[in-house]
């Protein structure tokens, strides 16, 4: 990430910055005499600050769900029925899936500029983050150009600059890398590689591209049924191929190969394909 960041918050954060307790969640019924979409069924959860958590699972297990209700936005936008305890310790962004469906200004500069606008914050601190958020993002170059002609990756790096210009405490991702080339995906891979090693924010990862949550996440949660029915570091949890092939949650082809070497009588382990080279390697 090029350039210098202004001075990030160094508030005394809890050693907690979210807690769930028996958290659960219904979206309002399809039809007038239908049932509620039960989507979360008793989620519980601590997240230390600074803590970069990976979650993975099947489709409509309730992981953008989880996001929504950590940025404050289900159920007050999306409607539906929340229960339970939710306490977020702290200042929030989310970029979504589609990130098109959230930059609406005219230019780059404009939309990085607007969540501080609201915010109500001074002209020469607005200035001052814009520039640091568009060098931070590699998209400085960018600064004059209408969003909705970018490409998927810059567009992306545009929603993450946006996000980091308001200085979270919290960074929620929903899928960052879904539906881009790989081009786009890079982009988007680097300016989190970047994000990870500068700056301190915890970050909460939706993700199904398993490959992304091992090389970033120091934990892992495996939501099923609408519940978190794994909680681990990557390692561990990857070592459980057979169950998350029955729940239809993404696993890293580099430790699936590593699961058929074990089976095969090789004693060794491995998440991503450079630790493939290297444990092959010793063999």
């Amino acid at each position: 990430m090029g350039g210098v960041r202004p001075d990030w918050p160094s508030i005394a954060m809890p050693e907690s910055v979210i807690h769930l307790e028996n958290v659960t969640f219904a979206y309002p019924p399809v039809l007038l005499d239908g049932e509620p979409l039960r989507v979360l069924r008793g989620v519980t959860l601590d997240v230390p600050a600074g803590q970069f958590v990976g979650v993975i699972g099947p489709n409509g297990v309730g992981k953008t769900t989880l996001l929504l209700i950590l940025a404050g936005l289900a159920p007050r936008l999306t409607k539906g029925r929340l229960s339970g305890v939710v306490e977020v310790r702290g200042r929030t962004s989310m970029v979504f899936q589609e990130p098109e469906g959230q930059l609406f200004n005219p230019t780059v500069e404009a939309e990085v500029a607007w969540g501080m606008e609201n915010l109500g914050l001074p002209i020469d601190e607005i200035e001052r983050r814009l520039d640091w958020a568009l060098r931070a993002m590699d998209i400085a170059n960018l600064r004059t150009a209408a969003p909705g002609a970018l490409s998927g990756g810059q567009q992306k790096r545009v929603a993450l600059a946006a996000a980091l210009a308001m200085q979270p405490d919290i960074l929620l991702l929903d899928e960052p890398t879904s539906g881009l080339d790989p081009v786009g995906q890079q982009e988007v891979l680097e300016a989190l590689e970047d994000l990870r090693r500068a700056y301190p924010v915890t970050v909460i990862l939706v993700e199904n591209d398993a490959e992304t949550v091992v090389r970033f996440a120091e934990r892992v949660l495996v939501l099923h049924e609408g519940r978190i029915v794994r909680d681990a570091p990557p390692a561990t949890i990857f070592r459980e191929i057979a169950f998350l092939d029955e729940i239809g949650a993404p696993v890293p082809p580099a430790a699936r190969l590593a699961s058929m070497l074990r089976e095969a009588g090789l004693e060794i382990d491995f998440l991503t394909l450079e630790e493939a080279i290297a444990a092959l390697r010793r063999t």
